[in-house]
């Protein structure tokens, strides 16, 4: 197996992981914190809300949802080889990963993301010594740029997807 796919491959492990202790974390942090948060940085009180209303259940759906576009994409860089599709989905994954690391650095304190946002730098790190390794600037810059592109329109499906499944519970169980 060469590198890429070993990076690859690993790709849904470490995606899990970081997930994980969000979906465990991350309800008991907003419930606890997100009025502070909200307060001391006006600009994000909507998604606070969002969040704070979120059941765990409609949270680990939407990760469910990731998983299954990442699990996708990995078994066609395995079988057919679509490293640009990886590459996408993997500088969405790496920007998300830094995002939450910039959270944590502007709020100072602990989130129930940033010990496998840290914990995954030095993964993302190889995964992009690689690419660069294997690719033209062109074709990774064209693959950024796409992959945010689409993480961004996922984000919004999956929250969409995360606030029906909370309407269709609490009006059907």
């Amino acid at each position: 197996m060469n590198e890429l796919k070993l990076i690859a491959s690993l790709f849904p492990i470490i995606f899990m992981l970081h997930e994980f202790e969000e979906i465990i974390g991350f309800k008991h942090w907003v419930t606890k914190d997100g009025a502070w948060i909200a307060k001391k940085y006006p600009k994000v009180a909507k998604q606070i809300s969002f969040y704070e209303r979120l059941s765990v259940p409609a949270f680990a759906l939407a990760v469910l949802e990731e998983f299954i576009i990442i699990g996708i994409v990995t078994v066609l860089v395995l079988t057919l080889q679509w490293y640009n599709v990886w590459i996408a989905v993997f500088s969405g994954f790496s920007l998300h990963i830094l995002i939450h690391i910039g959270q944590w650095m502007i709020v100072r304190k602990y989130i129930p993301i940033i010990i496998t946002s840290l914990l995954s730098i030095p993964y993302i790190i190889w995964g992009i010594n690689s690419i660069v390794r294997s690719f033209t600037i062109i074709e990774i810059v064209t693959c950024f740029i796409a992959g945010v592109f689409v993480a961004i329109l996922n984000l919004f499906f999956a929250h969409k997807l995360a606030s029906q499944f909370d309407k269709y519970m609490k009006n059907n169980l």
